[in-house]
């Protein structure tokens, strides 16, 4: 494993590159971030754009993240090992130039997220009321997945690059503290404006 005494330099200054390169895309991709649950992870990559801003204007905003629906939770090894399974699915998609226009999930997504929606909706998905008043509620839930009646729960019907545009959400981490939608030279403009007598 060791090369010849001759090889040592160039086998060395070989591995250092390879190495610093590693360490150099990890900080690039801002990789430490995917381990935590902040919402702020998904957009790392600007063809979540769809999806992290109808997500803001959705009712889960306020009680769900990303990963609360995206991953699995039945134990911390597994939600850790699909949060890197998918996530190096998407990345090598994204560096490969080959991500859709219309991202959809794959079937092992579909089962987790399935399984997260009725986890968290446990007692509305098992309430005898709602046979009452929905028609074959109780078989719609185990035959379908929940999103083919629910259809604008969380993401809503915008989910295209081209839909949304040129809304570009700033990442906090890349953003500065002072960061503003209004330009400073509207701010200015505005000031002169209320300093001037009518």
């Amino acid at each position: 494993m060791v090369p010849p005494r001759k090889w040592r330099p160039i086998a060395t200054f070989v591995v250092a590159i390879i190495v610093g390169l590693g360490f150099f895309l990890l900080d690039f991709s801002n990789a430490s971030s995917y381990l935590s649950d902040d919402p702020q992870a998904c957009v790392n990559c600007h063809i979540m754009q769809p999806q992290y801003i109808t997500w803001t204007h959705s009712s889960h905003r306020e009680v769900a993240s990303c990963n609360d629906c995206h991953v699995p939770h039945d134990n911390v090894a597994n939600k850790y090992f699909f949060k890197a399974k998918d996530g190096l699915y998407h990345a090598s998609v994204f560096t490969m130039r080959g991500e859709p226009q219309v991202i959809r999930a794959r079937q092992p997504s579909i089962e987790v997220i399935q399984a997260n929606c009725v986890r968290c909706h446990q007692d509305q998905v098992t309430d005898a009321k709602m046979e009452a008043f929905v028609a074959d509620h109780t078989a719609n839930r185990t035959d379908r997945t929940c999103w083919e009646c629910h259809r604008d729960v969380p993401h809503g019907r915008v989910r295209s690059l081209s839909s949304v545009g040129a809304q570009i959400e700033p990442i906090k981490e890349y953003s500065s503290s002072d960061l503003s939608v209004i330009p400073s030279w509207l701010k200015e403009s505005m000031k002169s404006q209320k300093s001037k007598p009518d």
